[in-house]
């Protein structure tokens, strides 16, 4: 028999026991414990660090592969996922590795709509079924648009007199056609009708609570998609689905168990009991859209795969999810194995569908979507320009978490940086914004060139040597939360512009392909958390978005919630989301014989002078000493 060690884990003072067969990061999974670990805990991206401070441990490392600093392996670092104990252990985690408190973006721009759901519900008087003879009932049928009821609820109709002497509710649900009469309710309970809209993200889920009868938003909440524990990233989860057995069913689970999480906390706040949802629209890349309806998602590796156009429609309860027993689980469909139902929710909430406008949608995140396109016609593409705005390959990149930077200014003068801490904390490390607009920052006053490379002739104690090269110190040690100095090497800028050019590069491509240039779009959406909070100007800066003159910017917040609001609100919005990813074009920019060109191009600050026609020039005048 396998001996078991207990492991504890502090700051939380959680126990659990595990095998020397059992690494360190399993281990904190199965204690409720999600740690930070961008590759699924294969040991490449460094960032499960922790501190073994009481007991013995097998830590399977080679230096050379540098995820450790020197002085961390000093401090007792070790990475969870290469580690194993060997006796009861007392283990820290750091600040750094710790995810919890993230800036999560629930709002959204949600246009007016005309409540038209799928499900609705019908009040029947007593009287209507007086009649023994059973003409009331095909007369009800008649009345309702179906050709029968479900036998339970027929022989409580034709009871009704005796059991519902003040009338009874249908339950009705029209899509597509069909008619369904899905369960009756004893009295009039018309104004009892709530539906729920989700947002599968690859971070966290976000869940909108609506009542289907005004169309009125009540309540949302949001959580870390459980699924994290599996890898931040969608390929890490895909390996899982196909190396674990029952993979695929636990990572499903694991989604499922996180929007049941939300639908408990917004039916207890508003008073709404679980069995009154009674419809679910859900949204989500084209990775989370299969993993939550238990698709096998392996076949979305290959670049060749084709993905059907059409939505995905699930039964509830064979999901598991807490609502009406007869609920459905309405998916917006999906266009390419990177272009999922949550660009068209997107594109839904923008309107641009509806307009003549020549529209470019930018949705950055994991991956960066764009859409360029007006009523009749749109072309898409994604790159994946979001693992260095994550925070994966930068030292002390980290997601918008409490404690992460997410704003920055340098003074001209003393080259010393400003910035600001989501929490009013102490910094404990840089998210995405934060390091688009320290990129910025740091190539406006001259400290890095159109390379990258950081000027070590200037005069300014902020420019150090350091182990991976040139570094600039935002925040010295003695003002952050991890008693380290935090930085930004010149590693971890060429991280950022090959993400900044991939994003950059995808929108190039599109307007090539379509002969158009930046003077020609009239409407700029931005989409996404991170969009929401990003400075465009630090953003058009660095060549991250190009410059768009004639352009007016809207900011959408989270558009894919706001598309699945929609599709459950009104069944138009349904054949809107379906009729779009059929005029849809989408170009892989894996095969596109454009892309390395744009790619190339945009591999400078700020990119190619035909996306920046005024700030390349004026980018050119920047003293650098």
């Amino acid at each position: 028999m396998t001996r078991e060690f207990t492991i504890v884990f502090q700051p939380y003072g959680r126990r659990v026991s595990a095998s020397k067969d059992t690494n360190l990061l399993e281990a904190a999974r199965s204690a409720g414990i999600t740690l930070r670990s961008v590759c699924g805990g294969k040991g490449g991206c460094g960032k499960c660090k922790i501190i073994v401070q009481k007991g013995s441990v097998q830590f399977n490392y080679d230096p050379k592969e540098k995820l450790l600093t020197d002085e961390e392996l000093k401090e007792g670092y070790v990475l969870a996922c290469l580690t194993f104990p060997m006796s009861d252990c007392e283990v820290f985690i750091p600040p750094e590795t710790r995810l919890e408190g993230q800036k999560i973006q629930m709002e959204a721009k949600v246009p007016k709509v005309i409540p038209e759901p799928a499900v609705k519900k019908v009040f029947v008087k007593p009287t209507q079924l007086a009649d023994k003879a059973g003409n009331q009932l095909e007369k009800l049928l008649y009345f309702v648009g179906v050709e029968s009821f479900p036998e339970h609820v027929q022989e409580k109709l034709k009871a009704m007199p005796e059991c519902c002497p003040e009338g009874a509710t249908l339950i009705i649900r029209r899509y597509g056609g069909e008619v369904e009469v899905l369960g009756l309710e004893e009295g009039n309970t018309t104004n009892r009708l709530f539906g729920l809209a989700v947002d599968i993200g690859t971070t966290k889920i976000v869940a909108y609570l609506v009542d289907l009868t005004t169309g009125e938003i009540l309540g949302y909440e949001s959580g870390y998609n459980k699924q994290l524990m599996y890898g931040e990233d969608v390929v890490s989860r895909i390996g899982y689905t196909m190396e674990k057995e029952e993979g695929t069913k636990k990572i499903q689970k694991a989604a499922v168990d996180t929007i049941n999480e939300l639908i408990s906390k917004l039916t207890s706040k508003y008073q709404v009991r679980k069995e009154e949802i009674v419809d679910v629209c859900v949204a989500g890349n084209t990775v989370m859209t299969y993993l939550f309806a238990g698709k096998d998602a392996s076949p979305l590796l290959d670049p060749g795969a084709k993905v059907p156009g059409h939505p995905l429609f699930l039964e509830a309860k064979d999901v598991e999810l807490e609502v009406h027993e007869a609920a459905r689980v309405y998916c917006l469909p999906c266009v390419s194995r990177f272009f999922g139902g949550d660009a068209i929710g997107d594109i839904l909430a923008s309107g641009m569908h509806k307009s003549p406008k020549i529209s470019l949608l930018v949705d950055i995140g994991t991956n960066v979507e764009a859409v360029l396109g007006c009523e009749s016609w749109f072309v898409t593409t994604t790159a994946a320009a979001g693992p260095a705005f994550e925070g994966w390959g930068i030292r002390f990149g980290t997601r918008a978490i409490e404690g992460a930077i997410d704003h920055v200014k340098i003074d001209p003068v003393t080259l010393k940086a400003e910035y600001r801490v989501i929490g009013n904390v102490k910094p404990k490390g840089i998210c995405g914004s934060g390091l688009i607009d320290l990129l910025s920052e740091m190539f406006r006053n001259g400290i890095v060139d159109s390379l990258g490379k950081i000027n070590t002739e200037l005069k300014t104690p902020y420019i150090r040597q350091g182990i991976d090269g040139y570094e600039y110190v935002v925040v010295p040690a003695e003002k952050t939360a991890i008693g380290k100095d935090i930085v930004i090497t010149e590693k971890d800028i060429a991280n950022l512009i090959d993400s900044k050019a991939a994003a950059c590069s995808a929108i190039g491509v599109l307007l090539k392909k379509m002969r158009l240039s930046v003077y020609d779009i009239e409407q700029v959406f931005i989409c996404g958390a991170f969009g929401n909070y990003l400075d465009l100007n630090s953003a058009i800066a660095i060549g991250l978005i190009p410059e768009l003159p004639n352009a007016r910017i809207t900011y959408l917040g989270n558009g894919s919630v706001a598309g699945a609001y929609l599709t459950l609100v009104s069944v138009k919005y349904r054949y809107e989301a379906e009729e779009i990813a059929r005029l849809t074009t989408y170009f892989d920019l894996l095969k596109d014989p454009d892309f390395m060109d744009e790619y190339t191009a945009a591999y400078f600050l700020p990119g190619k002078k035909d996306l920046f026609p005024t700030w390349w020039e004026a980018s050119r005048k920047i003293k650098r000493s």
